[in-house]
């Protein structure tokens, strides 16, 4: 098992860090943050898969163990949940009617998967050739619409210790660093850089894991910034 293997092997372990902290502090969730909760789950279901192969890749080396599927998935699934949480998260009526069509731009694009194989085929080799980059796109635009009512409202006296906040940052560095690995990831993967977007990914999804924590860390605080409101 190479470095960079390991690295991403404990990228995605660091998934159990969120549970862990959904766990501990799960009275305290809100609606929107048991959305988020939702994310998470499916997220480590994915990155069991991931580890079981990292770990029986080890034990038989050379041997394709097939999880593409399920990334494939997550990347969709994943997609639907955060456009989800913002629905709920953001007021403004035109924003929330971005965010529908937005969902039905991105269905298109999970639709034009389908020949491909990519999400129909469990042993497929191949990456989503859309939903990729689309979700990062997305994704950016909503977040900063977020961003943009936050500065708006002013209604969030500590922001540092609004989860709601960490959850954005999260996202904005991860689909935002995923944006430009997707972009240049079919050719990456031929190439000697292959290493680099394999760690660049594995950092990302660390970084995106501990805002997450962040975000469920300080649920608590949640209640008092609604009843300021």
């Amino acid at each position: 098992m190479n470095g960079l293997m390991v690295f991403s092997t404990v990228s995605e372990v660091s998934i159990l860090i969120p549970v862990a902290i959904i766990l501990l502090r799960r009275k305290y969730l809100s609606t929107e943050l048991r959305i988020l909760a939702a994310y998470v789950v499916v997220t480590l279901i994915r990155n069991i898969f991931g580890v079981t192969s990292d770990i029986l890749y080890f034990i038989e080396p050379g041997r394709n163990f097939h999880t593409l599927f399920y990334y494939n998935w997550h990347s969709i699934i994943g997609f639907y949940i955060i456009a989800f949480l913002y629905f709920s998260l953001i007021h403004h009526k035109y924003w929330k009617i971005f965010i529908i069509v937005a969902a039905c731009i991105f269905t298109f694009f999970s639709i034009l998967e389908i020949p491909s194989g990519s999400i129909t085929d469990i042993r497929t080799a191949f990456f989503n050739n859309y939903t990729y980059t689309a979700s990062s796109l997305l994704v950016l635009v909503i977040v900063l619409a977020y961003f943009y009512q936050l500065l708006q409202d002013l209604k969030v006296e500590n922001i540092t210790k609004f989860p709601y906040f960490w959850v954005s940052v999260g996202l904005l560095f991860y689909f935002g660093g995923n944006l430009f690995v997707n972009l240049f990831l079919i050719k990456a993967a031929k190439t000697t850089t292959q290493m680099s977007w394999g760690i660049i990914n594995s950092a990302l999804s660390i970084l995106f894991h501990l805002t997450i924590f962040l975000a469920f860390w300080y649920s608590k605080s949640l209640n008092k910034t609604q009843q300021d409101e």
